[in-house]
C-alpha cells in the first residue's frame, strides 16, 4: 500500500509546488517594486552567444546586436531608411575625373592626343555645351603633368612552405600626363559623353600594363585585376569629404577625430585582418586627414554604395594601431610565430570593445550574457536604460519561460506563438517588417552539387508553403531569390521554386543519378549521400532540416543532418567552408543593392561571405555594374536581372520571408522629454521601414502601463 499511496501523493506534491510557485516567481510588478532599478535595467536573449565584438571582423547576427548600441558610424539611415549624419555632421560629393594623354593615337581631328590639345577640345566641347547635360557639373579643367607613383598593395602570395600570406607589394608607376576635370558631382556617363570629342574608341583596351614595375613580377602579376584601378585612361574618381561631429569621444575618453576614420578603412582592407567586409572599401584609392574634424575619401572608380558602407562602426586607432598591438603583444609574451600573424583580429579588443555609442561595453560572461552601461558622455541625447543585457538562452522554451516570469524583457517570439502573445492583454505584440528569408545552401566545391539541374530538384523536393503553414503557423511568404520582397531592387515576376518531386527525380535521372536495387540514387557505383547542418537553439531550422531529410529519403538521396553549437558551427563549418549544406538566413541591408559581399564569386574563401562558392561570370558583371551605377531607376533594373540570375541557378534553395513577431511588456513606452521637464509617452511601434529598435534609446520601463500622447 506505501507504495500506491507514493505514486498518488508525488503527482499532488509536484503539482503543489508549481502551483505555489506562481506566487513566488518574480512578476514584473515584484520585481520593481523591491528593485526600482528594474525598470531602468532591459534584458534581452539570442539563442547564440556573440562571436566577437569589433564590426571590423565580425560575421553572425548575434554579435552585430550587441555592437549596435557601443558603436556608431559616419551615417546612419533614419526611420524611412534616408541617409543621415551620425558621427558625420555632414558631407560633400563631388569628383575629380582624369584623362590620360595618349600621344600615340590620332584625335578625330587627325592631331595627336596631347594633354594640351585633349583639353583644349573639352573646353570647346563644355564652353559650346555640346557635352549632352554635364556642362553644368564641370567646374574646370588642369593639365597633371607626368609623374612618378610609388604605392604599396597588398596581396596573398605562397611563403617558403606554400602557405598563402598576406604581402605587402612596392609599386613604382610611370602615370602619363594627364587632364584633371573637375566636377561638382558624380558623372557616371562622362568619358560616353566624351567619347564624340575624343573618338569612340578612345577609352578602349588598356595601354599602361608596361609602366607597372615590382621588385617581384611575379607579384606584380597577381595584382592585374587591380591595376586598371590604379591607372586608366578615363579615371572616376568621386570624392566624399565627410565634416565630423565635433565634441565626440571613445568611451575611454579619447576624442574621436579624422584619424579613426582613416584607421577603420586600413584595417578593413588589411590582408592580416581577414575582414569579410574588406570587399566594400578596396575600391577606396585614399582616405586623407584633412585636419581633425574632416575626412576625405577618394574612390578610384564609380562605387554607388559608397555613403552605404560608412555605416559600417568605427574603431579607435589609439587602442587597435601598431603600436598598441605591440603593446598587447608585448604583455602577452608571444613568441615570434605568434607575433608574425598577431592583428587586429586577435587583439583583445574584441572582447572589451570601445566605441563611441550610447552604450558602453562593461562585461561578458561566456555563453551566459554581455552587459552594457549607459555612456553618460555620449554626445548626443543619453540613453534611458542605464543596463542593458544580452543574455544567451540557446532555445526557445527556456527564453519564453524567462521572458514570462520577468527575467526578460523583450521576447522575440516564433511565429506559430505570434497568436498568443496579440491576444494577451499583458504585453505588446510588434511585427518587424525588416527584410529577411531563410534558405538551404549548397557547397558547390562539392561534386553532386555543381550541376543546376541537382540543386533545382533538391529545392523541387521540398514542400515550402507546407513548411510556411505548419512551421511558421502561417506567417511568412515565399522568398525567390536574393532580394527581399519589401526592396525595389526585388523582380516581383520571379516566380518560387515549383514543389514538384516527380519533375525533381527527372531531373536528377537527366544528370545520371538512377536508383539502385535499394531504392537509392546512386552516379558511377557512388550513393547520393551528403549532411545538412545548422546551428542549435533554432526550431524553424531543425524543422527545415527535419523536412528537407525526409523529402530527400523520398527521392532516394541518404540525407544525414546535424545540428551544432552557434559559434562551432560558424568557426568549424561555414567560416572554413567545411560543409556540404547547411540552413542559414540573411537579413538586414533592404536600402543596399550591392550584393558582391555575398554572390561574387571572388568572395567564396575562407571566411567570406559566398561560403557555398557561387561562381557566374555574367552575375559578377551585373554586381560590378551596380555598384558603378549611380541612376537609382537604372540600378534596379540591374538589380532585377541579378535576381532572375541567381535565382535560376539556385544556389540556395530559397525557402521563405518570415514575419518576425516581437513581444514586450506594455509598460515600456517610448518616453520623450518635454521643455517643463515633465514626460510624454509614446506606444512602441516599428517604424515606416519596419525596423523595431530605432527609437531604443527612448524606451524605458514603467511603474504602470501609461496613458500615451496623442
Amino acid at each position: 500500500m506505501g507504495t500506491k499511496w507514493l505514486l498518488i501523493a508525488l503527482p499532488l506534491i509536484v503539482f503543489g509546488v508549481l502551483v505555489q510557485s506562481a506566487f513566488w516567481v518574480p512578476t514584473y510588478a515584484s520585481q520593481t517594486r523591491g528593485n526600482p532599478a528594474r525598470l531602468r535595467t532591459f534584458l534581452r536573449a539570442s539563442i547564440g552567444d556573440a562571436k566577437v565584438l569589433n564590426p571590423v571582423i565580425y560575421s553572425d547576427a548575434s554579435s552585430g546586436e550587441v555592437m549596435a548600441g557601443i558603436f556608431e558610424g559616419l551615417v546612419d539611415a533614419d526611420q524611412n531608411l534616408k541617409l543621415v549624419g551620425r558621427l558625420a555632421d555632414h558631407w560633400q560629393i563631388r569628383e575629380d575625373a582624369y584623362v590620360a594623354a595618349l600621344p600615340e593615337r590620332k584625335l578625330p581631328d587627325g592631331r595627336p592626343a596631347t594633354a594640351a590639345h585633349i583639353a583644349s577640345l573639352i573646353e570647346a566641347a563644355w564652353k559650346g555645351a555640346r557635352l549632352d547635360g554635364i556642362e553644368a557639373s564641370i567646374q574646370g579643367l588642369e593639365l597633371v603633368p607626368e609623374e612618378t607613383r610609388v604605392l604599396t598593395e597588398s596581396t596573398l602570395a605562397s611563403d617558403a612552405k606554400g602557405k598563402q600570406v598576406p604581402t605587402d607589394v612596392e609599386l613604382t608607376i610611370a602615370v602619363p600626363e594627364r587632364v584633371r576635370i573637375h566636377l561638382s558631382k558624380v558623372e557616371s556617363q562622362l568619358f560616353k559623353k566624351l567619347e564624340p570629342v575624343l573618338g569612340s574608341g578612345y577609352f578602349r583596351d588598356y595601354p599602361f600594363g608596361a609602366r607597372f614595375k615590382a621588385k617581384d613580377p611575379r607579384l606584380l602579376q597577381q595584382l592585374s585585376e587591380k591595376l586598371p584601378d590604379l591607372l586608366g585612361i578615363g579615371e572616376h574618381n568621386p570624392i566624399v569629404t565627410f565634416y565630423l561631429r565635433p565634441g565626440v569621444r571613445w568611451h575611454d575618453g579619447v576624442p574621436f577625430t579624422a584619424e579613426d576614420v582613416k584607421f577603420t578603412y586600413e584595417a578593413l582592407v588589411s590582408p592580416r585582418n581577414a575582414s569579410p567586409h574588406a570587399s566594400s572599401y578596396e575600391k577606396i584609392k585614399s582616405v586623407e586627414v584633412v585636419d581633425e574634424l574632416t575626412a576625405r575619401v577618394t574612390y578610384s572608380r564609380l562605387y554607388a554604395p559608397a555613403l552605404i558602407d560608412w555605416m559600417i562602426g568605427l574603431i579607435p586607432k589609439h587602442l587597435l594601431d601598431d603600436a598598441a598591438l605591440e603593446r598587447e603583444m608585448a604583455k602577452a609574451s608571444l613568441s615570434p610565430a605568434a607575433r608574425a600573424t598577431f592583428s587586429v583580429r586577435n587583439s583583445e579588443f574584441n572582447r572589451h570593445p570601445v566605441g563611441t555609442g550610447p552604450f558602453r561595453f562593461a562585461e561578458w560572461h561566456p555563453d551566459q550574457f554581455i552587459r552594457l552601461r549607459r555612456n553618460e558622455g555620449y554626445w548626443g541625447a543619453k540613453a534611458e536604460y542605464l543596463d542593458v543585457f544580452f543574455r544567451v538562452i540557446p532555445d526557445y522554451l527556456t527564453m519564453e519561460l524567462e521572458f514570462q516570469a520577468g527575467a526578460l524583457d523583450r521576447y522575440d517570439a516564433p511565429p506559430h506563438q505570434a497568436a498568443r502573445y496579440r491576444n494577451n492583454p499583458a504585453y505588446h505584440l510588434l511585427a518587424r517588417k525588416r527584410g529577411s528569408y531563410s534558405y538551404i545552401a549548397y557547397n558547390s566545391r562539392r561534386p553532386q552539387f555543381q550541376d543546376v539541374r541537382v540543386r533545382r530538384a533538391l529545392g523541387m523536393a521540398i514542400d515550402v508553403d507546407s513548411i510556411i503553414k505548419y512551421v511558421l503557423s502561417g506567417e511568412g511568404k515565399r522568398a525567390t531569390g536574393p532580394y527581399y520582397s519589401n526592396t525595389p531592387f526585388n523582380d516581383p515576376s520571379v516566380e518560387p521554386l515549383a514543389y514538384d518531386p516527380a519533375k525533381a527525380l527527372a531531373l536528377l535521372a537527366e544528370t545520371g543519378w538512377k536508383k539502385n536495387a535499394r531504392g537509392m540514387l546512386e552516379k558511377d557505383g557512388k550513393p547520393f549521400q551528403f549532411t545538412l547542418v545548422t546551428n542549435n537553439g533554432n526550431p524553424q531550422r531543425k524543422a527545415i532540416m527535419t523536412i528537407a531529410q525526409e523529402a530527400w529519403r523520398k527521392l532516394g538521396i541518404d540525407c544525414k543532418i546535424q545540428a551544432f553549437e552557434w559559434t562551432v558551427f560558424l568557426e568549424d563549418f561555414v567560416h572554413k567552408l567545411n560543409f556540404d549544406a547547411v540552413v542559414l538566413g540573411w537579413s538586414g541591408g533592404e536600402i543596399n543593392p550591392d550584393l558582391y559581399q555575398i554572390w561574387h564569386s571572388s568572395q567564396g574563401g575562407q571566411y567570406h561571405l559566398n561560403y557555398p562558392g557561387y561562381d557566374n561570370p555574367r552575375v559578377d558583371e551585373l554586381i560590378v555594374r551596380i555598384r558603378d551605377e549611380y541612376d537609382f531607376d537604372a540600378q534596379v533594373a540591374l538589380t532585377h536581372q541579378v535576381h532572375r540570375l541567381i535565382a535560376g541557378d539556385q544556389p540556395y534553395t530559397f525557402l521563405y520571408e518570415p514575419v518576425e513577431p516581437i513581444a514586450i511588456d506594455k509598460r515600456i513606452a517610448l518616453v520623450e522629454h518635454q521643455p517643463d521637464g515633465s514626460e510624454a509617452y509614446r506606444k512602441i511601434e516599428p517604424t515606416p521601414s519596419g525596423s523595431i529598435d530605432f527609437y531604443f534609446p527612448k524606451w524605458r520601463k514603467l511603474a504602470q502601463e501609461p496613458e500615451y500622447a496623442p
